[in-house]
């Protein structure tokens, strides 16, 4: 395969380009300076896709932190989200919250805007405000999370743009397996959240051996392992030394047979909540 690096992107449908390996930015810390620090952090150790959202208060932090490193903005991949509250109340609501995410982001643009939830009903809906905002230039591409292909068929039955990106559970433990071949058929890209099971990904006895063998921790290989499956990975934390460690999986690569020993630790025990019935 392609020797990958820090920089290495994959191609989405509509030929944006989006870096294979990010930083998530849900939970990090409760205030914005904080905030400010530690996603300044993760740009010093030299991650681009930066994924926030409304509902995790920290766009403010990621667009201050962009302003602080000098770095150009369009040298960034900043992701963002449609909250389930907007979703609900419908284009108005949709519009103002996203001129809203745009302001806390200091940017005129984003690279990625997912839909965070599928509100029974409103999905439809929302996806043609989403996208309105696309054909504006305002939005580069276009994302569902938390999502099932019943729901990716609806759009592509009653609107004009297939999702370029999926952002879901997959890990070792749920590969979302036959999400995943839906995507890679109808060319929508797989994004991983919570690759490495908030740190759980430790113990899993077949990783830690696997890392024996090139001297790498198991969420190394973990993140390592999304990868080389294809799939957009943005692993977070709040500790500069471990944004560090994350980040160093571009000296080794996995060998298919290592490849094919993690695939087969998939029991499709989905971290998530449940997409069905969620209330919230």
């Amino acid at each position: 395969m392609e020797k990958l690096n820090f920089q290495s992107t994959i191609q989405l449908r509509n030929g944006v380009k989006m870096p294979l390996f990010g930083f998530g930015t849900a939970e990090i810390a409760p205030t914005l300076m904080e905030q400010i620090s530690i996603i300044g952090d993760a740009i010093d150790v030299g991650y681009r896709l930066l994924d926030t959202a409304q509902i995790y208060h920290t766009e403010r932090g990621v667009g201050e932190a962009i302003k602080n490193s000098g770095i150009d903005r369009d040298d960034f991949f900043i992701s963002t989200k449609i909250w389930n509250g907007e979703a609900r109340r419908g284009k108005t609501a949709i519009l103002k919250a996203f001129e809203e995410s745009l302001r806390r982001l200091n940017t005129d643009y984003v690279d990625l805007l997912i839909l965070h939830w599928p509100v029974p009903g409103k999905i439809v809906e929302t996806w043609k405000v989403m996208e309105d905002l696309y054909y504006s230039g305002k939005v580069r591409a276009l994302g569902l999370s938390n999502v099932e292909r019943y729901q990716h068929l609806e759009l592509i039955q009653n609107c004009d743009i297939m999702p370029h990106v999926q952002q879901d559970s997959f890990n070792p433990l749920c590969r979302n397996l036959y999400n995943k071949i839906f995507c890679d058929s109808h060319g929508i890209t797989f994004e991983a959240f919570s690759p490495i099971l908030r740190g759980k990904i430790s113990a899993i006895d077949t990783i830690k051996e696997i890392g024996d063998k090139y001297d790498k921790n198991p969420i190394q290989i973990t993140l390592r392992w999304d990868l080389q499956s294809n799939v957009v990975t943005i692993p977070r934390t709040s500790n500069k030394k471990h944004m560090i460690s994350n980040s160093d999986i571009f000296d080794f690569e996995l060998t298919e047979d290592d490849m094919q020993r993690i695939n087969k630790l998939d029991k499709e025990e989905d971290n998530n909540w449940d997409i069905k019935y969620f209330n919230f």
